[in-house]
């Protein structure tokens, strides 16, 4: 595993940090000892994972500092890893290092090219030849996605097993589709958020990226704390399935929903191989399913979520009235930091604007409107009813009853994940093909109500048995 990092990780950039090869052979040996004389903790026991470069490390597990790819937090130390961490190292994994991410989230700056951060680099899709376009859009089809940019192309490289990322609004879904794997976002609140590099309360979560729904499957059993919900007889794994039948399933329209070519440069033969690709598939599903699948559904739209017909951008004012406050207090909470508030950050890239603001990338301008944003309390509590009702009550729960179905499916490429996040609720993504023109995966999102991460599982895995099995890259032709 270190041989193939090492050769493939200085064009892929998407390992940010390495623990040291002594400790980990060390822990390795301890947990082999362990398997030995007192059986495995489980299927993870030994299993090498990395860990998104927001997500907390204690330095005692070998990687010095959590950075969310700043410069400015090179020389943090945080008191604890964060608690997903903690869940993973119990149940037997290994903290192989950090990925690589878009850096703080793909909050930084408008425009940035997502899976780039100062300190990582350019995360590089293990599928596209030639790596990210100078001429394409930041989130087009040459680019991995974001912002678990490494997470994923770190598992569809083989460089690990399995990964974690964090996701507020696409974060995972986006990256998770364009490396051919399976993921899945938990309801949020079902998976500790503390030590996690922030950005909203609403709607951030920690997910796995994985080969295969089993996969999903145990690294949730691990990461899910039981307090929060109720989790399956048997663990999550219990609800694997190969078959489709006794799922209801609705899927949307496939064009509305698609990106918008401000994020993805349009190529005409991509849009419409995805969209015949995708449609042929929910042929494929209505034939198994008969009546219990339902095509072109009707849902509210995304749009119509975070924004009200006067043009409020309620979905956007959220964001920027948690950010500031929950990133003061994570940094203000580290045991050792070069920089302690949003205004410090700031200040720290403006004074190292050579690596933190290159020509390329100069922006900052999300961290500068997050500074000067003000939050009314009566305004964020409107803006917080606004979204949960049109995202819940209007869109995701009313299409569920409405069609009497299980999941709700469409274009993974899609503003889905806004409305996801937008109500909090759980989704998954799988892989369906490869785009001819340049060779890049591309999948279908899965959305359900709150704690219906069984049923996102059992479409996965059946979804796993019925369709081609996941796109594997040619790292030699990079």
């Amino acid at each position: 595993m270190a041989y193939w990092i090492s050769t493939h990780n200085p064009y892929l950039r998407a390992v940010i940090q390495l623990a040291p090869e002594a400790l980990l052979l060390d822990t390795a040996r301890k947990l082999d000892e362990e398997r030995t004389s007192h059986g495995s903790r489980g299927p993870l026991h030994g299993i090498p994972i990395l860990v998104k470069d927001n997500i907390a490390t204690h330095p005692d597990l070998g990687v010095a500092s959590t950075t969310g790819g700043c410069y400015g937090l090179v020389g943090s130390r945080v008191s604890s890893s964060a608690p997903a961490v903690d869940r993973l190292v119990k149940a037997g994994a290994i903290i192989l290092g950090k990925a690589n991410l878009s850096e703080l989230g793909w909050f930084k700056g408008d425009g940035i090219p997502s899976g780039w951060s100062a300190l990582g680099g350019q995360t590089q899709s293990p599928y596209v030849k030639g790596g990210v376009r100078p001429d394409d859009t930041f989130s087009g089809h040459s680019n991995p996605g974001g912002s678990s940019s490494g997470s994923a192309v770190s598992v569809a490289a083989g460089l690990v097993t399995v990964s974690i990322g964090t996701e507020t609004d696409g974060s995972i879904v986006f990256l998770g589709t364009r490396a051919g794997l399976f993921r899945l976002k938990p309801t949020i609140g079902l998976v500790s958020q503390d030590g996690v590099i922030p950005i909203s309360k609403l709607s951030d979560a920690i997910g796995p990226l994985a080969k295969s729904p089993r996969d999903v499957a145990i690294m949730l059993d691990a990461i899910v704390d039981p307090s929060t919900t109720t989790i399956p007889q048997g663990g999550y794994v219990s609800q694997l399935s190969s078959e489709l039948e006794g799922l209801k399933v609705g899927a949307v329209d496939v064009e509305p929903w698609l990106l918008s070519s401000f994020l993805i440069k349009p190529v005409e033969s991509a849009t419409r191989q995805e969209i015949d690709d995708i449609e042929r598939a929910y042929k494929v599903l209505g034939e198994k399913l008969g009546a219990s699948f339902h095509e072109n559904i009707d849902l509210v739209s995304a749009k119509s979520v975070g924004e009200d017909a006067d043009g409020i951008d309620h979905f956007g004012d959220l964001t920027y009235a948690d950010f500031r406050p929950l990133m003061n207090e994570y940094l203000e909470g580290l045991e050792e930091s070069p920089i302690r508030s949003l205004k410090d950050m700031i200040e720290f890239n403006e004074a190292h604007a050579d690596k933190e603001l290159p020509p390329d990338h100069p922006q900052q301008n999300r961290l500068v409107r997050a500074q000067a944003f003000h939050s009314d309390p009566v305004r964020y509590e409107q803006s917080l009813n606004y979204i949960r009702r049109m995202s819940r009550a209007e869109g995701i729960d009313k299409a569920l009853s409405q069609y009497d179905i299980d999941v709700i499916i469409g274009p993974a490429d899609s503003f889905l994940s806004t409305l996801a996040a937008a109500a909090g609720y759980p989704l998954a993504v799988f892989p369906l093909g490869q785009m001819k023109f340049n060779g890049r995966p591309f999948g279908l999102v899965a959305l359900t109500r709150a704690h219906g991460e069984d049923k996102l599982l059992r479409f996965m895995s059946a979804w796993e048995k019925t369709f081609p099995r996941r796109p594997v890259p040619d790292l030699s032709r990079l």
